[in-house]
């Protein structure tokens, strides 16, 4: 067993998953922070206080560049600039260890005086330091180009457990986050009126409150298939296709099925949907860009 499990994380396979997800990851904090600038929005959100809007009581401590350059606008706008030229490294796989580093640590510097921010923020926070420990730029990046022309061609095969993490970091994401809800709003006994009543708040809603009260019904199957959608998220760690279960009669009888494919759209029509109706920043877009991993070698293998 202890052989088998060994075999599981030592597994390597073609970069192609982490490679879309490093290019989507990179793209998307890349539009998240040039639209903080477009916004004029630089120094609220990447100044730590009492220059921005984070909290003052996080911890005792400045974060470490505040430390350094002292806790300014200017220090807002390095900081802000760090994070755009990592990410942007990031995408292109250009230096790609350093740049994902980089970006780990910006991100980590927001963090330590905007703790909370959205769950994108802090799902990102966990994915990009993954991502800086993997080989994602061993296709489809300025690296894989620069090690071919010098005669150095990137490895056909890489690493998979990182793709393995971030799985199972989606997979614990919505399963938590079914069972931390406690509005009974989203449950049977409170009528599945939950995205109803998320749609008619003009803070979050796209369209106008009540504009969307003749589909009432619709969105009532929305939360129910939410919460079904996140619920079963655990099975989704008995349907990869990996050699490990393959020959388990749930792992057979979920193929026979294509349970996985079922899942995959309904988490993605459901994000594109929140994307449509709801202003909630990067949300919809940075999940949507960690789905490829869900896909394994064999589904890139099936479409060429």
């Amino acid at each position: 067993m202890i052989d088998r499990w060994v075999a599981f994380w030592d597994r390597r396979e073609a970069p192609t998953s982490l490679a879309l997800i490093r290019i989507a990851v990179g793209l998307v904090v890349l539009m998240d922070l040039l639209g903080a600038a477009r916004a004029g929005a630089v120094p609220a959100l990447f100044a730590p206080p009492p220059f921005g809007m984070g909290s003052g009581a996080v911890s005792a401590h400045l974060p470490v560049l505040a430390s350094w350059l002292g806790a300014s606008q200017r220090t807002a706008l390095f900081l802000w600039w760090l994070a755009v030229v990592a990410a942007a490294m990031v995408l292109f796989g250009a230096a790609y260890r350093v740049g994902a580093l980089a970006l780990s640590f910006a991100l980590a510097e927001v963090a330590a005086f905007q703790p909370d921010g959205d769950g994108i923020d802090r799902l990102l926070r966990i994915v990009v330091p993954i991502l800086a420990l993997s080989q994602a730029h061993a296709r489809w990046s300025v690296d894989a180009w620069w090690r071919n022309r010098r005669g150095r061609p990137a490895p056909i095969e890489v690493p998979a457990w990182p793709r393995y993490l971030i799985v199972l970091q989606l997979v614990w994401l919505y399963f938590s986050a079914a069972h931390s809800r406690d509005d009974v709003s989203w449950w049977p006994q409170g009528g599945f009126s939950a995205i109803a009543k998320i749609l008619a708040d003009p803070h979050f809603a796209r369209f106008a409150p009540g504009s969307l009260a003749s589909v009432y019904p619709v969105t009532q199957l929305a939360t129910a298939v939410t919460m079904l959608f996140e619920l079963s998220a655990p099975l989704m760690a008995l349907t990869l296709t990996t050699r490990f279960g393959r020959h388990s009669a749930l792992y057979r009888w979920a193929q026979s099925l294509r349970l996985r494919w079922i899942w995959m759209a309904t988490g993605a029509s459901l994000h594109l949907g929140i994307g449509i109706t709801m202003q909630i920043g990067i949300f919809p877009l940075g999940m949507l860009a960690l789905y490829p991993a869900f896909l394994g070698p064999d589904d890139y293998a099936r479409f060429s």
